[in-house]
Order: structure tokens, then C-alpha cells, then sequence
């Protein structure tokens, strides 16, 4: 029993989905934040977390379904116990970890743009980020060990 016990507290999950909607953003990135302050990571951290989520879920909006609002993006939030890690589900398109190419933040800071750094940020906030597909669907795990 103790056993079972300790693996049903090293491991659970947190699941929300949202209609592919910029509105629903600041519920996100509250949950992201709320999640890394469960999981014993310090309010400046919590912070990047919440950042680097904001961003992804921007992206998949954007840039997977092209702004269009009648899709869902699905928020797995798993605490193992040594990590936080956030798993993003969609249907839109897909990004291969070999397309991405981060932006050299002094070129960024030269000649300024709007938009670009989310994948910098993203890699920049969480301790591993990674692309896939499964089934259909495409996925951006982004995982925060527990310092």
C-alpha cells in the first residue's frame, strides 16, 4: 500500500482544454504560474514558466491554426516530483524540432520586429522543450526540473 501510495504522489496530472482563443491566454499563464508554485518552484521561476507558456500557447493559436478560433489546445500539466512538465495538444500545424532555428537576440536587438523570440524564450525559460506528433495531433512538452 505504501508503495502504491508513493507512486500515485510522485506522478499526477492536470488537464484544461481552451478554444483556440488569445482571450483565454491570462487563464493559462495563471494555471502555468499556479502549477510551477504547487510544484516548489520560487515566484521569479514560476514566472518564466508562465512566460514560456504564454508563448507556446500563442504560437499553436497564431501559427498552427492560423488565428482561427474554432479549434481546442489541450494543457496536460504533470508533476513528477523532480519537474513540472506541460504538454500543449493540437491539430493544427506541426513544427519538427529540425525546422527551429532560435534568433541571435544581439541581431534581434539591431534590428528590432515584432514577434520572434517565443522560441527563444521558451528554450531560454524551461530546462528541455521538444516537438512531436502523435496520433494526429502535434505536441510542445516543455519541462521545469525542481530546483
Amino acid at each position: 500500500m505504501a508503495a502504491l501510495l508513493a507512486k500515485r504522489q510522485e506522478k499526477s496530472d492536470f488537464r484544461l482544454t481552451i478554444p483556440s482563443q488569445t482571450r483565454y491566454l491570462n487563464l493559462v499563464t495563471g494555471l502555468a504560474k499556479r502549477a510551477a508554485l504547487v510544484a516548489g518552484m520560487d515566484d521569479a521561476t514560476a514566472a518564466k514558466v508562465s512566460i514560456a507558456v504564454d508563448e507556446a500557447v500563442t504560437n499553436i493559436i497564431l501559427h498552427a491554426y492560423g488565428g482561427e478560433e474554432d479549434h481546442t489546445v489541450e494543457l496536460d500539466l504533470r508533476f513528477t516530483g523532480k519537474a513540472l512538465e506541460i504538454h500543449m495538444w493540437h491539430t493544427g500545424l506541426g513544427i519538427r524540432g529540425d525546422q527551429i532555428v532560435l534568433p541571435d537576440p544581439k541581431e534581434y536587438v539591431k534590428h528590432p520586429r515584432k514577434g520572434g523570440l517565443g522560441l527563444l524564450l521558451m528554450s531560454r525559460f524551461m530546462d528541455e522543450v521538444r516537438f512531436g506528433e502523435e496520433s494526429g495531433r502535434s505536441e510542445c512538452c516543455m519541462i521545469k526540473t525542481i530546483a
